[in-house]
């Protein structure tokens, strides 16, 4: 959303919302939207103490058909969305794009604003009538705060349909798709299973094949061989097959960092240390993870516990990703 700029007098808020919903009716009252978009936050509590307010509170306007609440998620200013939500504001209400609040909360990297919503109950799903989700949005784009808030307020990080069907895909897979070891980290971290045949539902075979992580880091995390190793580290199937009945090394001929780090770590079994760490996290289950720290244990195990080791690696990705953000 553009940097929004104080109105001149003369120019109604009325006209100005018009002109940017290209051809809003006549009867409609945008001034609750304009203020919202605006971060205008006493311009919102006076139009919300008018009778009239309730009627489009949740009115969507165009060009996006975006409710009030939509807006004040682009418009930025936290406050207003705690505004919004205290006045009644559908808090799931979509866009034309089947884009929820949160989702947009999350598309724009606002991790304040992805914090108000989550804690008065916003679905970490998103909507079913947009095929993508949060947690998916904020992997792709290598946000990984969202992707650890979203997990600690219980978002899927094995979505069934999107697993199912692959459209738009599986979030592990998806991180190394992109190479944003720093989210494919948090999900870790936050419980995402290394091997979708620990799922309680079955997963055709072919699906399998077409989302092995082995196979996805030797295509497109090539030159990050933490890749292979935490996922060797968690538990991984580095010897999953292709569809063709291939094992990623046997498929990929050409050399690399992260292939070499495989072909060392495929034929080694994990320490006895480190299966007692994925045995512990697996019983505790993702929704206890959250209280790893609780345990009765030495306090120096927790980071073990936790994949700390790895984080020197998302530091460095974090770095990497400023640079790039400051060169373009």
């Amino acid at each position: 959303m553009a940097e929004t700029v104080a109105l001149p007098e003369q120019v109604s808020a009325q006209a100005y919302m018009k002109n940017l919903m290209v051809d809003a009716d006549e009867d409609d009252d945008v001034r609750l939207h304009l203020a919202a978009l605006c971060g205008d936050c006493e311009g919102l509590r006076q139009i919300l103490a008018e009778p009239q307010s309730e009627r489009w509170l949740d009115y969507r306007v165009r060009p996006y058909m975006s409710p009030s609440l939509r807006l004040g998620v682009s418009g930025g200013n936290p406050e207003c969305v705690k505004i919004l939500l205290a006045a009644g504001a559908n808090i799931e209400l979509e866009d034309v794009k089947g884009q929820t609040p949160l989702f947009v909360a999350t598309s724009q990297r606002k991790t304040e604003i992805m914090k108000i919503l989550l804690e008065a109950g916003a679905n970490p799903e998103g909507s079913q009538k947009n095929r993508c989700c949060p947690l998916l949005v904020a992997v792709r784009d290598g946000y990984s705060e969202g992707v650890k808030l979203l997990l600690q307020h219980g978002a899927d990080s094995e979505p069934f349909d999107q697993i199912s069907t692959c459209v738009p895909g599986w979030p592990l897979h998806h991180a190394v798709v992109y190479a944003h070891f720093t989210c494919f980290l948090e999900l870790i971290k936050g419980g995402a299973l290394a091997n979708l045949t620990l799922l309680p539902y079955p997963v055709n075979p072919k699906i399998l094949a077409r989302l092995s992580i082995p196979h996805a880091i030797l295509k497109y995390a090539k030159e990050h061989p933490e890749f292979v190793e935490l996922y060797h580290e968690c538990g991984g199937n580095l010897h999953q097959q292709n569809s063709a009945g291939a094992t990623c090394l046997q498929e990929f001929l050409d050399s690399s960092p992260a292939k070499n780090s495989l072909m060392i770590l495929s034929g080694l079994p994990l320490s006895l240390k480190s299966l007692c760490r994925v045995t512990l996290r697996q019983l505790l289950g993702r929704n206890k993870l959250v209280k790893l720290s609780s345990l009765d244990l030495p306090a120096c195990l927790f980071p073990f516990l936790n994949f700390e080791e790895f984080s020197h690696h998302s530091s460095r990705f974090k770095e990497n990703h400023h640079i790039r953000m400051h060169d373009k």
